[in-house]
């Protein structure tokens, strides 16, 4: 087969290669492209096949007067391997349909990756949906191999369309195919990616297991020496040499102190473990919350005072009796004044409001939010921070006292309290309208407990 310098149709296509590839083409450049066979692939003459006779069974049912008017407006090409016939994106200003030879029809992806959606063959026509829809080409049409095609301009084929019902309800029968096959292979591909993700779920699964495990092990071994550890240091505070002697008694306060805290850590951990297994034994007897947050505001009033802390609590008095777990109820809202205490900046306020309320599936409750004045919580931290050893902003790695502000901690209190209120069917949730240091927005967190 000869090869023929390209008609109108084709020099517009070449104009537009041109044009995507090496900027707005002039004169001069597209006669050089039309003799440069490095540029220009190879154009074969048409009259060395019957167009229309090729075309006949693919638009069957099309009048014969259209069927020419297609075959002489149709002009083709022969592709190398790995040529783009169409690029994802720009104009659509024909169709082609497959000679020889084969396409890969392949999309770019957000990550810039390329995913191919299917492959056409002869007797395939390609690149209908961008004229139809006015619009740009939604994918890039590739050869994997030596390929000949029909090109049948925007204008043609429109005119053809328009009076043609046939070539119509083909071209919306090929279509439908088309997105029945896309639907097909994005399922299978779906289903495969879901067998994965079970596969890899299920070995994160393992693995949480076998660390919660190690985890609960290792902190029940060494909360056992620590409790020893706490008492012999209770005991040499105590004894009278110690009390003496200043400089004894500090160091022994410091081990005392820090112990204390240890024990603290250890025992979080083993209610975190429990929780997740399902091993917390819940041991309902009447409570009364107003006593809890009694207790609560002994333990931290060294710290208020220290840090010009204000702990008020309003209604707490007037709530009733409610049936829950004594020391469970006590971590709760421990470590939820405990984490207000520590976001609130020196000199802020922490505010305790009760009330009972009804609420749906829940029926009678108790509601407490415990309110501070502190920094926030970003909108991204909102349902992170009840995970387990999840901590809002940089990571503090110092020893600082857990009362601090922004102090250290292993991240287990608000997981603590979360587990809790919902081994007693309650609710719990956080409130913020943002994280910042210097405003300090403040945060807002709520329990709700069924009253029976």
């Amino acid at each position: 087969m000869s090869a023929e310098r390209p008609g109108a149709v084709g020099l517009r296509w070449l104009e537009s290669r041109w044009q995507s590839r090496h900027g707005e083409p002039n004169t001069q450049d597209v006669e050089s492209a039309m003799d440069d066979p490095l540029t220009l692939p190879k154009v074969e003459a048409s009259s060395n096949m019957d167009v229309k006779e090729f075309l006949h069974p693919i638009l069957f049912g099309v009048a014969e007067e259209d069927l020419d008017e297609l075959a002489q407006a149709a002009v083709t090409w022969s592709f190398p391997t790995g040529f783009d016939i169409c690029q994802e994106g720009e104009a659509g200003d024909a169709v082609y349909v497959i000679v020889e030879g084969s396409v890969a029809i392949v999309k770019r992806m957000d990550d810039e990756n390329e995913r191919a959606l299917y492959t056409a063959g002869p007797g395939e026509m390609f690149g209908e949906m961008a004229i139809l829809q006015e619009g740009a080409r939604t994918a890039t049409v590739r050869t994997v191999e030596p390929t000949v095609v029909l090109e049948i301009g925007r204008d043609p084929f429109l005119t053809v369309l328009g009076r043609s019902p046939s070539l119509g309800v083909r071209t919306l029968v090929r279509l439908s195919r088309r997105l029945r096959d896309g639907d097909q292979q994005a399922m299978d591909e779906l289903r495969e990616t879901n067998k994965e993700l079970t596969k890899a779920l299920q070995r994160l699964e393992r693995l949480d297991r076998t660390k919660s495990d190690f985890i609960q092990v290792s902190a029940h071994e060494l909360r056992t020496p620590v409790a020893a550890l706490l008492g012999y240091a209770q005991m040499m505070k105590n004894y009278p040499t110690a009390q003496r002697d200043p400089m004894l008694q500090q160091l022994v306060a410091g081990v005392v102190t820090s112990t204390e805290r240890l024990h603290r850590v250890f025992n979080s951990i083993l209610d975190v473990s429990r929780l997740m297994s399902g091993a917390i034994e819940i041991i309902h007897s009447p409570v009364s919350i107003s006593v809890v947050f009694e207790g609560i505001r002994l333990q931290f009033e060294q710290a208020l005072e220290e840090r010009h802390l204000t702990l008020t609590l309003v209604g707490v008095d007037d709530l009733p009796m409610c049936l829950c777990d004594p020391d469970m109820v006590y971590k709760v809202f421990y470590n939820l004044v405990n984490n207000a205490i520590k976001y609130t900046p020196d000199g802020g306020r922490v505010t305790v409001t009760g009330q009972t309320m009804e609420v749906p599936e829940l029926g009678q409750c108790i509601e407490i939010a415990v309110e501070d004045t502190g920094i926030g919580i970003a909108p991204g931290d909102i349902g992170l921070i009840f995970e387990k050893f999840y901590r809002t902003g940089e990571v503090a790695l110092h020893s600082s006292g857990t009362t601090n502000f922004k102090g250290g901690g292993p991240g287990l209190g608000l997981a603590v309290a979360q587990g809790v209120v919902l081994a007693h069917g309650g609710r719990i949730w956080a409130e913020s309208p943002g994280y910042d240091e210097k405003t300090c927005p403040g945060s807002r967190f709520i329990v709700q407990i069924p009253l029976t």
